[in-house]
This record gives C-alpha cells, sequence and structure tokens, in this order.
C-alpha cells in the first residue's frame, strides 16, 4: 500500500464546519479545556468559560473568558476576554481585551480570525497606566503589518514618545530592563537591555528593521544573531524535506486508511521531538506510527530568540489518502 502526504503545514488551520455538529452541547457557564488554543478532552492550564452563545445557521458566536493557571497564586486567572468563532480552535472575532494576573488590563484591541486587526491597540501596566498606543498597518509588499509605536508613557505617566518619536525604557516580561528610541514610531538606532547591571542583549535598528544583535547569557557567552525569533524546522527551513521524511519512514504494511491528522508536538531546544499530541487522528495503528515517527526524528533545528535555541511546540497537518 502506496500513502500519499498530501499537505503539511506549519501552522493548523481548522475548519469550522468539523465541529458545529457538537456545539449545541454547549451553555452559557460551561467550562472547557484547550492545549495550544485547541480544545482537549482532559484538563489542562488553560481554560474557558462560556459567558454568552450564539447559535446561527452560519457560524456560532461565543463570548468567552480565558483563566491560565497561576502556579503561585495556585489558582486560575483571568488572562483574556473575547468572542471566538466555533470552540473547536479559539480564533478571537471583534474587541480582544487581555488582563495581567493582578487583575488590571494588558492591552485592548480589535481582532479578525484570531489576528490583531489594523488600528489603535492600546497597552498598559500593572499599575492601570497606560504604556503604549501602536497602530497597525497592513503592509501590501510583504503582506504582513507594520506596528507603529505612536504614544509612549514610563510607568509614572511621562509621554516620553510623542507622534512616534522620542525615547522609551520599561522592563519587559523577562524583568529585562530596555531602553533605546523611536522614529516615525519605529525602532532606529541602538536598543539594550540589562539585568541588574548585567547587560544582556544589545540590538541595532534602522527604520524599524534589526540589522544586528548581540545576546549574552548568565556566564558571558556571547549569541549573534540577525533575526529577534525564528521558528523550529528539520533539516530545511521549509517542508520539503519533512514531507519526505515522514513518507519514506511510515510503515506500509498497516492497514490502509485516508483522511487528516492534526498533531502538535515540542521541539526542544536540544532539537529533540517529546510530548506527541494527537489533536485528530486516523485508526489507532495510524497513531502509534505516526508517535513512532515522530519520537525517532534527528535532525530538527529549535527555535530561537535573539539566537538562543529554546522548547517550542510545533502544529502539523498531515493528509493521507489511500
Amino acid at each position: 500500500m502506496k500513502y500519499t502526504l498530501i499537505t503539511i503545514i506549519l501552522i493548523t488551520i481548522t475548519t469550522y464546519n468539523s465541529f458545529a455538529q457538537y456545539n449545541f452541547y454547549y451553555e452559557v457557564g460551561d467550562t472547557l479545556y484547550y492545549k495550544n488554543n485547541k480544545a482537549t478532552d482532559v484538563k489542562t492550564n488553560t481554560l474557558v468559560v462560556l459567558k454568552e452563545v450564539d447559535v446561527n445557521e452560519v457560524k456560532d458566536t461565543y463570548k468567552v473568558e480565558k483563566y491560565l493557571y497561576n502556579k503561585f497564586k495556585e489558582e486560575f486567572v483571568l488572562e483574556s476576554k473575547f468572542k471566538t468563532l466555533g470552540l473547536q480552535e479559539l480564533k478571537s472575532e471583534g474587541t480582544y481585551v487581555s488582563y495581567h494576573d493582578n487583575g488590571q488590563k494588558s492591552s485592548e484591541g480589535e481582532t479578525e480570525q484570531g489576528r490583531k486587526r489594523n488600528g489603535l491597540w492600546t497597552y498598559y501596566y500593572k499599575n492601570g497606566k497606560k504604556k503604549i498606543e501602536e497602530e497597525i498597518v497592513s503592509n501590501e509588499q510583504n503582506n504582513g503589518t507594520n506596528n507603529f509605536v505612536i504614544n509612549f508613557w514610563d510607568d509614572k505617566g511621562r509621554h516620553t514618545v510623542k507622534e512616534g518619536t522620542g525615547f522609551a525604557q520599561f522592563f519587559d516580561s523577562d524583568s529585562l530592563f530596555v531602553k533605546g528610541s523611536y522614529k516615525d514610531g519605529l525602532k532606529n538606532g541602538l536598543w539594550t537591555a540589562f539585568k541588574d547591571k548585567l547587560k544582556r542583549y544589545e540590538e541595532t535598528y534602522k527604520k524599524g528593521k534589526l540589522v544586528k544583535g548581540i545576546n549574552w547569557n548568565l556566564n558571558g557567552d556571547a549569541s549573534m544573531y540577525k533575526t529577534e525569533k525564528t521558528e523550529a524546522y528539520y533539516k530545511k527551513p521549509n517542508q520539503t524535506s519533512l514531507r519526505k521524511y515522514i513518507n519514506k519512514t511510515l510503515n506500509p504494511n498497516i492497514a490502509a486508511a485516508r483522511g487528516e491528522v492534526l498533531i502538535n508536538f515540542l521541539v526542544t531546544d536540544k532539537g529533540r521531538v517529546e510530548d506527541v499530541n494527537i489533536v485528530k487522528g486516523l485508526t489507532l495503528a495510524y497513531n502509534k506510527e505516526i508517535e513512532r515517527v515522530l519520537l525517532e526524528m534527528d535532525g530538527w533545528t529549535p527555535a530561537k530568540k535573539k539566537g538562543v535555541p529554546y522548547s517550542s511546540t510545533y502544529s502539523l497537518s498531515l493528509k493521507f489518502s489511500e
């Protein structure tokens, strides 16, 4: 029997129709668990509470509150509020509001299909003071977006970036003290980050584009980079090598099956595959064989942030025909 691998995509797109037939089971007040924003039958560190349910013939819409488990507080804390189209995969639609773990608002803006929509997004400090007003504008040249910092305030409320130009300094999510300049809404010149008095990284920007960066770990070892963040990949930064490997390695003696398989797994900072989760599978034999193939893989390049490898979740969609 011959396996044909039709598509492999890095980011899985799940259709609404595959879940619609089950939506009538859910009511206001129900709690669902998620892993990587996809519904799961087991308890996880992410739960969603349904606040409003709008069931119709086109697309069911749910107003939800998303909670994350805080290991220090030993309880679930509010992470965000938004509407989602369907429940199998969380994709915010319309107004999105996120929260700090102390309950203060963290950000707010408009979304579409789980992505930030063009327009103004506002960010806040944990003390409730406004931090950044950012304008998101579509970039037709690369089918992406440009994020322009229009205004910035420090945590004391001082307005240090006005109409896109000025100097900013703040503590980031990793508790690093970051400082640098904006020009016309984009990072420009030298940006640095410190942990206490130890410099952790230094970056040079030109009109918002990273020219070069250098990162120092706690031992003083340096890593050079020209891209702030890269995703994990197998052999080459495209899907061709992964497609060929899976086609070649699957056991041809398994009973025939046809359909789509959705998988999440961890690519560690050492380039190993762990924690394979078959979100949507075929037969038990197929699922076990796919898991075996993935766990035995070598040759992965881990994701990197500022030149430093880190463990990341990889989502995969496979379609098989007999």
